[in-house]
């Protein structure tokens, strides 16, 4: 009994809140069509898209709008009444047909952007002439739109990573020769600002052109326990500052023609721009000045790719892109699309990627810090180039409920003298990655596999280990788990890195940034589980538990001359939370923490010590 009086209670509730709702609904509506309804239907001029007046005697009423009632005001018309205009008014057309009106045509509205425009520049949460959703010039036909951005990119970081004791000094008397204080604070901001000027209306077809300038300001800060690893002079102490300003996008969009009526297009992409060679980003992920040319047909069933990049150097501690210092690389990328392949909401990409990078013909690199990158500071430290291809077959999508991704690799080539080699060798080398996911309801859960390939003989003339040009993935974890998300320095066998941050490949290679490839590597092995949960519309929770092995570990014990290094890197334990407060990307705040536990591989290099990050990571966008 009493449940049923709270239903009827709830009932009642619902019903006076329905009929307030419908109250004010026709309170607004009278209001927007109070000029409407001192019209009649048969004194309203009925005008064709084309500018014919399909209402003579209508047309000639309205010449004399104040025997109607309809007493013009200096700042509006309505629409329809004299020539048409070329261009945008800044007013808002109010003249609206009746909805019961029985004249046999509809009334034009040329500025269908400003009919209905309650927007201020300053909001972005509604429209906005500053944020693309109403012309700034141009013509009905022929509308350009700008569009401005700012985000600004807070993150800090704590961490514990194995950290050397460099041969001059330490500040840690009891530390060893080899390792030194492990703890690290960090700390980057990036305030990325955006201009997008665009042509064509987008309703329904491709943008007719598009210029994009997308600066990045970044000033990082960074404290560790050791002198001499921040910057190779120990003098300047255990701290850094640094600040930068890098283009990470530049670029010119032009559409080149329309090859069907549902708008199958071709289209050009000319200067820096971001790109992404497959649906993870396992390859290469980067922003780099190149031509791009790109579209789809077949009602949107095939889309592809031809690129050409001509790599730039990244600044040392931002990462961001230089103003065209060249690096002396070049990359060139086709890729062709598949939609519902083999099944509906499935697709298929392949993916031929050539790359030919020539740093071995010019002088050393050494970064902003006075560290060598080029050629990589391990072995014989020689000069060498690269030429490799990369052939790439890769899935997204889902079967029923299912979510799979999937990816593997192969790549060839060779690199002109291997610095651990000692001598030239021939590249051959594999990845593969494979998720697969469930949702029920509110609560996913993954499951990943990711292998690349490692050199099972440094000295054979062969290099089998599988490494990227430049990647950044998404993945096992993504940047929430620790192998990821921090670079963990290879101490004992030169200034090169075990794993680059925001990579998965133990590739022994002194950044991805300014460093070169190395085929002649260990490789990996991760086995990973995952479970996300939405715990509120606002509130998301991703953890990760991932087992990590060496493929190979030869390379390791030739650089280190220790040959008992175990295969076994050990567990890595990670969880994050993604916080929302507004349901969308105005603004986010990301905390996660990791810890690494050790197993007898990673105890073979670093010690027993747990490794771990901690970080928070706040964004707010207009």
């Amino acid at each position: 009994m009493g449940c049923r009086a709270m239903k009827c209670g709830a009932m009642r509730r619902g019903s006076f809140i329905f009929a307030t709702l419908l109250l004010v609904n026709f309170v607004f509506m009278k209001a927007a069509f109070a000029d409407v309804d001192s019209l009649e239907p048969g004194a309203t001029a009925s005008v064709s898209p084309s500018g014919e007046v399909k209402n003579p005697e209508a047309a000639a009423s309205e010449s004399e709008p104040e025997a109607k009632g309809l007493a013009q005001t200096p700042e509006r018309q309505r629409p329809g009444e004299g020539p048409q205009s070329t261009s945008f008014s800044p007013y808002i057309f109010e003249s609206v047909p009746e909805i019961n009106s029985s004249a046999p045509d509809f009334l034009t509205v040329p500025d269908r952007w400003r009919q209905l425009y309650v927007g201020k520049w300053y909001d972005p949460y509604n429209q906005n002439v500053v944020k693309g959703d109403i012309p700034v010039f141009g013509s009905p036909a022929h509308p350009w739109f700008v569009e401005l951005g700012l985000t600004s990119d807070s993150l800090f970081e704590y961490r514990n990573i194995p950290t050397p004791v460099v041969p001059s000094s330490s500040r840690h008397p009891e530390s060893t020769d080899q390792f030194g204080g492990s703890e690290q604070a960090f700390f980057n901001q990036n305030l990325i600002f955006l201009f997008s000027l665009t042509q064509g209306n987008t309703t329904f077809k491709p943008q007719d052109f598009e210029f994009r300038f997308v600066p990045v300001m970044n000033f990082t800060y960074a404290s560790i326990e050791e002198d001499g690893l921040l910057r190779v002079d120990a003098s300047r102490g255990n701290s850094r500052g640094d600040e930068y300003i890098g283009p990470l996008e530049l670029f010119a969009d032009i559409h080149i023609a329309n090859i069907s009526d549902r708008y199958d297009f071709v289209s050009t992409r000319v200067g820096v721009q971001q790109f992404n060679a497959d649906f993870r980003g396992f390859v290469y992920n980067v922003s780099e000045p190149g031509v791009r040319l790109f579209g789809n047909w077949d009602n949107n069933q095939w889309q592809y790719n031809l690129a050409y990049f001509r790599r730039i150097e990244k600044d040392t501690n931002s990462g961001l892109n230089t103003w065209f210092e060249d690096r002396y690389e070049d990359v060139v990328v086709t890729n062709l699309y598949s939609q519902d392949n083999p099944v509906l909401g499935h697709q298929v990409q392949g993916t031929i990627i050539y790359r030919a990078d020539q740093a071995g013909d010019h002088k050393a690199e050494y970064d902003k810090n006075g560290f060598l990158v080029r050629p990589a500071s391990i072995g014989d430290e020689r000069p060498k180039n690269i030429y490799t291809t990369y052939f790439g077959l890769n899935g997204d999508g889902h079967f029923g409920r299912l979510n799979i991704t999937e990816s593997f690799y192969y790549v060839t080539g060779s690199e002109s003298h291997n610095q651990i080699a000692g001598q030239q060798v021939d590249v051959s080398a594999a990845m593969a990655a494979l998720e697969v996911s469930y949702d029920f309801d509110w609560i996913r859960l993954r499951s990943s596999l990711f292998w690349a390939s490692g050199d099972d003989d440094a000295f054979d003339g062969n290099a089998n280990g599988f490494d990227a040009i430049f990647d950044n993935p998404n993945f096992a974890g993504g940047d929430n788990s620790f192998w990821q998300r921090q670079g963990v320095p290879f101490i004992g066998g030169g200034i090169v890195s075990l794993v680059n941050r925001n990579s998965l490949l133990a590739n022994l290679r002194p950044g991805k940034e300014q460093g070169q490839s190395n085929f002649v590597n260990p490789g990996i092995r991760i086995y990973n589980v995952g479970l996300d949960v939405e715990v509120t519309p606002t509130l998301k929770l991703i953890n990760n538990v991932s087992y990590l092995q060496f493929d190979q570990t030869d390379v390791l014990e030739t650089t280190r001359q220790d040959g008992s290094i175990s295969r076994n890197i050990g567990f890595d334990l990670s969880t994050g939370m993604v916080y929302r407060p507004f349901l969308n990307n105005n603004v986010q705040f990301r905390f996660g923490g990791a810890v690494l536990l050790p197993a007898s591989g990673t105890e073979n290099l670093f010690g027993d010590e747990r490794l771990y990050s901690l970080f928070s990571n706040l964004i707010l966008a207009y």
